[in-house]
């Protein structure tokens, strides 16, 4: 039988209306500490948690609970919050149970609690007292059949023993009894059929048709559009911060008159959209003419401008040159004083979306990105010159004791940045001030509101949305009906699929397609050079877990594929056919289960047992090291698929594979009745090398109805 929780041994004591809800000593946030709560609020607000940047507000509404059970909730919860499990309770549950859970564990798991009050209301009780052993056997079982997965069910079973467990040291105990399910050989009778998976390997990747347009509008931007964005940023900064202080003048009546002299005269009149409504712009006015915006909105009234603007609205161009270009041409006749702050928006999420997409970091960590952390490599050497990002985790932060820390820590090994995510950095740099958050709210919002708060999640999907929306009209606008971004066929574009949609086109898309090869190639060469800040040898979490994940996946796919083709009759050929034909018999099936990285890396260092597909070259590869062409020069069990060599004996093809190759030829051929002669010579060799290719297919394949040799 395990034991109670002992009482602390520094007991809390019985709190009063004012006392706080988070006592100082555990106050993670102390930005946050003038939003701490007091004891008798009907909400507690748990900000001073949450030290994360780009973390939520969590808080716990004492509406919902049922009146008689508010009283002994409020103490278990308080309890909860500035209290600990003690370790010998913790060490006979092992990871089951910790000490002390982050903001968002709390809520929920007062929620949870909340829940079984007002259960335990509907069948008359009026105390956790009334909650003995058979009522709690009855809840478990309601839980089982809510309908809810394996996994939740857990999770909430595991909140119902803490409820217990705090209660048992609080200081007004209620004597509840212990759930059933606290016993581990007992837990499994109340969890019903696990159906559904989670976790990071089950988010659905990003379809190629839609990151590749995507990543091209985001880094046009940081690369190309981010020096007249910026420019345009700061002139319309300055032109407001003039019109709010210029004095009544004049000199500025003389100009504002210049400048509205063709408006006065019929023609289109400077114009800003407010609440739906357009209106003169005398903030801009004001400030391109040094008036007061008194007397912007004198000359207005007198004019007639107010009643004229809804008819004749007109730009309020910036005296910014505009130097960026689309498809060679430029990408605008002027910038817009209207239009800056929301340029500088889209241009903070481009930055986002290519830091986000092309480190692999978890949103958390991008969003925790400050000025300065990556810096540039102090060698010139141009070998090891790789720029290292240094930012905090959060996912697996934890203290001496395993308990949450909301701050995060430092991660041990920094991410690698190609020079994608370092323009994008450097762009963001110049946006906040030196070591402010590369996305504090602060700055990306116009307002100073959110002092030490980065941008949150639900923000950013909102400015992905948004951006994807901007950068189909500029596509439309700019005739490049081929780069519009179509909507992802699994849903909305969340930051939380960048991370898995990186890992999945590196491992199913060696040789790349032309809007994504550079960027995938160099991340494959940055994650497995030994020079990278050692972080493929030193570590093998973050992205690298995912890409094996993804590898694993793919390969079993590719045997099983492999085997079906076989097996209805199709011709397989190629020094490594019968070793992959065998292989693919015999290789294992992941329909359905959650692959472990762990596995997964096991799983691929099995020297000459792993079929990998190569769509780029239309061949698979049984890879077996000592007889691979393609030069590897790490010591890593997977080969090189963007550097296929003719000849090697790990190469296979299939029919499907001499039909893509004759096609390929065939178009290569018509491409070469449109070029010059030595082109086209070019095209036609490699033309008939495809073909040759497929026609030695042809002359060695072996099918299922051959005579075994």
């Amino acid at each position: 039988m395990t034991a109670s929780p002992q009482r602390l041994v520094d007991e809390l004591p019985m709190p009063a209306a004012t006392s706080p809800v988070v006592l100082p000593h555990r106050v993670q946030a102390p930005q946050h500490v003038h939003l701490n709560s007091s004891y008798a609020d009907p909400t507690w607000s748990l900000a001073p948690l949450v030290a994360n940047p780009s973390g939520g507000r969590f808080s716990i509404h004492w509406g919902n609970c049922p009146a008689p059970f508010l009283g002994q909730l409020r103490l278990i919860a308080w309890t909860m919050i500035n209290g600990e499990l003690p370790a010998t309770y913790l060490r006979e549950r092992g990871i089951r149970m910790r000490s002390r859970q982050s903001a968002s564990g709390t809520s929920d798991t007062v929620r949870q609690w909340m829940h079984l009050a007002r259960w335990l209301h509907e069948r008359g009780a009026t105390s956790l007292a009334d909650c003995d052993m058979p009522l709690l056997h009855n809840y478990g079982l309601h839980l089982k059949d809510t309908g809810t997965g394996s996994r939740r069910t857990r999770d909430i079973l595991r909140d119902l023993c803490r409820l217990w467990a705090f209660d048992q040291i609080s200081v007004q105990p209620t004597g509840m009894s212990r759930p059933p399910w606290d016993e581990p050989d007992m837990v499994a009778d109340y969890l019903p059929e696990d159906r559904s998976e989670r976790g990071e390997n089950t988010t659905e990747p990003l379809a190629t048709a839609t990151i590749a347009p995507l990543l091209s509008w985001a880094t046009r931007l940081v690369d190309d559009l981010a020096g007249d964005i910026l420019a345009a940023s700061a002139e319309t900064a300055r032109l407001t911060k003039a019109a709010a202080t210029n004095p009544a003048c004049h000199n500025g009546r003389a100009a504002l008159h210049r400048l509205l002299q063709p408006a006065l005269s019929g023609a289109a009149i400077p114009a800003v959209r407010k609440s739906s409504k357009l209106e003169v712009a005398r903030t801009y006015l004001a400030g391109r003419t040094g008036a007061s915006l008194h007397q912007v909105s004198r000359m207005s009234l007198v004019h007639g401008l107010r009643e004229s603007v809804a008819k004749r609205p007109g730009p309020c161009p910036l005296d910014v040159p505009v130097t960026g270009t689309i498809a060679g041409r430029p990408w605008r006749t002027h910038l817009d004083f209207t239009e800056a702050p929301t340029l500088l928006r889209h241009l903070g999420t481009a930055a986002f979306i290519v830091c986000a997409y092309l480190t692999g970091m978890r949103p958390e960590e991008t969003l925790a990105m400050r000025s300065g952390c990556c810096p540039d490599p102090e060698t010139d050497d141009s070998e090891g010159a790789w720029h290292l990002i240094r930012t905090r985790q959060f996912k697996t932060a934890v203290d001496q004791d395993g308990n949450h820390l909301s701050a995060g820590v430092e991660r041990d090994v920094p991410w690698v940045a190609i020079a994608p995510v370092v323009a994008a950095i450097r762009v963001l740099e110049r946006i906040v001030p030196p070591g402010e958050l590369l996305f504090a709210s602060d700055y990306h919002r116009g307002a100073p509101r959110h002092r030490g708060k980065a941008l949150g999640g639900d923000g950013i999907r909102e400015r992905i949305t948004d951006f994807i929306t901007w950068a189909n009209q500029e596509a439309a606008r700019h005739g490049l009906t081929n780069e519009l971004i179509p909507p992802d066929p699994a849903g909305p574009v969340t930051p939380v699929r960048f991370r898995r949609s990186l890992a999945w086109h590196i491992a199913r898309q060696p040789g790349g397609l032309v809007a994504l090869a550079i960027q995938y190639g160099h991340l494959r060469t940055v994650l497995d050079t030994d020079v990278a800040g050692g972080y493929g040898t030193r570590s093998r979490r973050g992205i690298h877990e995912l890409i094996d994940i993804e590898t694993a996946l793919s390969t079993a796919e590719t045997a099983a594929d492999l085997h079906e083709r076989y097996s209805r009759g199709e011709g397989i050929s190629g020094p490594a056919a019968r070793q992959a034909l065998h292989q693919a018999s015999t290789a294992r099936r992941f329909e359905g289960t959650t692959v472990k990285a762990d596995f997964a890396r096991k799983y691929l260092s099995r020297d000459g047992s792993v079929l990998y597909d190569n769509p780029h070259a239309l061949l698979l590869c049984r890879y077996k090291r000592d007889l691979a062409l393609c030069e590897r020069t790490t010591d890593h069990h997977v080969p090189a698929l963007d550097r296929c060599v003719a000849g090697c004996g790990n190469m296979v093809r299939t029919d499907l594979h001499a039909q893509q190759l004759r096609a390929r030829a065939d178009s290569l051929a018509r491409q070469a009745t449109h070029q010059p002669r030595p082109i086209a010579r070019r095209l036609l060799t490699a033309a008939d090398r495809l073909r040759g290719l497929a026609d030695t297919h042809d002359r060695t394949r072996i099918t299922s109805q051959d005579p075994r040799p």
